[in-house]
C-alpha cells in the first residue's frame, strides 16, 4: 500500500504537533501531494503539463490545497480521528488492517465424532474444548513486570515499517508489517515464567453443543464467541467444530436419501414376500411384490434423511433387491422345477398356437358360420315344402269340390287362388297358421341345441387339457 510522504513527515509538520512558522505551510503541502495522487483526473493533468495544468483547472490559484483538509488526509495514513490519535490501534502504530488476521488467530477448530444415527437425528453433546485464556500473573502483556516491557526500535512502537521511493510528486512509501516486534510494536526484555511471554496459558473448558438433525461428514459448526479470548485487545474468537460421520454397515448415504441392498429367495421373487430389514430406526417391515426382478428397488417413505433447513421434510429409504439363485438343488427340488419348466413351455406352446390360429379361425369361422345358416334354411324350406304338399294333399282329398286354393313356395306363384270361401276353408286357413308357427318354433329350438352342444363339447375338451396335465405332474 502505497503513501504520499513518509508517517513521520506528517507527524513532524502537523499543525496540532508543531506550533513552528512553516510547519502548515508544509503540511498542506504534502496534503495536496496526496490529493493529486487520489486524483486520477489531475493526476493524468500534472503528468502533461505539470504544476500549470493543475493551476488552470484551480483557476489560476497557485495553491494545490483548496478543498483539501489535512485531518483526512492524516486519517488516510494513520486511521482515524476521534482527536489526535484517536483512530490508532492500540499501540500507537499505523492501521495496517491487521485486526482481522489477529482475530482469525483466536478461532479454534476442533473435531467432533458422532455416529451415523446421531447426524440423522441430532442431538446435544457436551465436549471439552482445548483453548488458551489469559495468563493471571502478567494480566496477557507476556511480560515479567511493565518494565520488561519497551517500544520496538524498528518500527518505533507502531507495528509497522515502510519502504520508500521518491517520485515526482514526493515519496511513495509502502507499508510492511516490522519483522522485529511482529505488528505488536513492542519488545519484551523479560518474559513472564507462567506463560513464555505469550500472555496466553493452555486449559480447557467444558461446553454443552447442539447437533441439528441431518448434518453431513466433512461440515463445519460454527458457535461464536467460544474461541480464545484476548483481554488486552477485548476480543474473543470463534469455535469451528468439524464433524465426522461413522459409516453404518450396510446403509449409505446420498444427499437426503438412505440406500441398502438386502437378498431374497427367487421363489420369493416369483410369489411376493415381506421381509425384515434394518434402518436407522430399527427393524421393519417391507412389502416385496411378487414378479419383481433383479436389480429394481422398493422404498419406505419418510425413512431418509431431514432437510436440516426444514426438519419436517425427510428423504426416503431405498432397498436394493437381488435374488439369489441357488447353485444346487435337491432332487425333489429339481424334479418340482423340472416339471414348472413343462408347465411353462406347455402354456407357452399353447397360447402361440392360439394366438397363430385365432387369425385364421376368424375368416374360416365366419364362413362356415354362413354356409351352416344357408344349410339350415334351406333344410327348412325343404320341411315346410314337404309339410305343405303333405296338408294340400290331405285337404285335396277331403274335398275336391270345396275350391281349396292351391299353395306355391314361388315367390312368383300367388299364394293361394280361391273360389267360394266357405267354413271350411277357413278352418283350413287357420290350420296352416298353426303348423307354421310350430315349424318356426322347432327351427329356434334346434338352432339353440346345437349351440349348446358345441359349448358343451368345448368344456369337455378343456377338462380333458387339465386332467391330462393332473396326470403328467403326480
Amino acid at each position: 500500500m502505497y503513501r504520499c510522504t513518509s508517517s513521520k513527515q506528517l507527524i513532524q509538520y502537523h499543525p496540532d504537533l508543531n506550533k513552528g512558522p512553516g510547519a502548515e505551510e508544509k503540511f498542506k503541502e504534502i496534503s495536496a501531494a496526496y490529493e493529486i495522487l487520489s486524483d486520477d483526473e489531475k493526476r493524468s493533468l500534472y503528468d502533461r503539463f505539470g504544476e500549470a495544468g493543475l493551476q488552470a483547472e484551480n483557476g489560476g490559484s497557485s495553491s494545490g490545497a483548496q478543498g483539501v483538509d489535512p485531518s483526512e488526509v492524516f486519517s488516510a495514513f494513520f486511521g482515524g480521528s476521534d482527536g489526535l490519535f484517536g483512530g490508532m490501534d492500540d499501540l500507537g502504530g499505523i492501521n495496517f488492517n491487521l485486526r482481522n488476521k489477529q482475530n482469525q488467530a483466536l478461532d479454534i477448530r476442533q473435531d467432533l465424532y458422532m455416529s451415523f444415527e446421531e447426524s440423522i437425528f441430532g442431538g446435544r453433546r457436551e465436549i471439552e474444548v482445548p483453548c488458551s485464556e489469559t495468563c493471571d500473573k502478567c494480566d496477557g502483556t507476556g511480560a515479567k513486570s511493565n518494565s520488561s516491557i519497551q517500544s520496538c526500535s524498528q518500527c518505533g512502537g507502531r507495528g509497522g515499517v515502510m519502504k520508500s521511493q521518491e517520485t515526482p510528486f514526493g515519496i511513495m512509501s509502502q507499508v510492511s508489517t516490522c519483522f522485529k516486534c511482529g505488528g505488536d510494536g513492542k519488545i519484551i526484555t523479560d518474559h513472564c515464567r507462567r506463560c513464555g511471554g505469550s500472555g496466553q496459558v493452555r486449559s480447557k473448558r467444558n461446553m454443552k453443543v447442539v447437533i441439528p438433525p441431518g448434518v453431513s461428514d466433512g461440515a463445519t459448526m460454527k458457535i461464536p464467541g467460544e474461541g480464545n479470548a484476548n483481554k488486552n485487545r477485548g476480543v474473543v474468537g470463534d469455535l469451528y467444530l468439524v464433524l465426522h460421520v461413522d459409516e453404518k454397515h450396510g446403509i449409505w448415504r446420498e444427499g437426503l436419501q438412505l440406500y441398502s441392498k438386502i437378498n431374497i429367495d427367487y421363489t420369493q421373487a416369483i410369489l411376493g414376500t415381506v421381509v425384515k430389514v434394518e434402518t436407522v430406526e430399527g427393524l421393519k417391515d417391507l412389502q416385496i411384490p411378487s414378479g419383481i426382478q433383479p436389480g429394481e428397488k422398493v422404498k419406505i417413505p419418510r425413512m431418509g434423511v431431514p432437510n436440516i433447513n426444514k426438519p419436517s421434510q425427510r428423504g426416503d429409504h431405498h432397498f436394493i433387491v437381488n435374488v439369489l439363485i441357488p447353485k444346487t438343488v435337491s432332487d425333489k427340488e429339481r424334479q418340482i422345477v423340472e416339471k414348472l419348466a413343462l408347465l411353462r413351455a406347455s402354456s407357452r406352446l399353447h397360447s402361440d398356437f392360439a394366438n397363430t390360429t385365432e387369425v385364421q379361425q376368424g375368416d374360416s369361422d365366419k364362413h362356415k358360420s354362413r354356409n351352416q345358416e344357408t344349410h339350415a334354411s334351406s333344410s327348412r324350406i325343404k320341411r315346410m315344402a314337404s309339410l305343405w304338399n303333405s296338408i294340400k294333399d290331405f285337404l285335396g282329398r277331403r274335398s275336391s269340390q270345396e275350391g281349396f286354393a292351391s299353395v306355391s313356395l314361388e315367390p312368383s306363384v300367388s299364394l293361394w287362388r280361391c273360389s267360394k270361401p266357405n267354413s271350411s276353408f277357413v278352418i283350413s286357413i287357420y290350420v296352416i297358421f298353426v303348423i307354421t308357427c310350430i315349424l318356426s318354433l322347432i327351427g329356434k329350438t334346434e338352432d339353440s341345441t346345437s349351440v349348446r352342444k358345441r359349448i358343451n363339447s368345448a368344456g369337455i375338451h378343456r377338462k380333458r387339457k387339465e386332467i391330462e396335465l393332473k396326470n403328467f405332474f403326480r
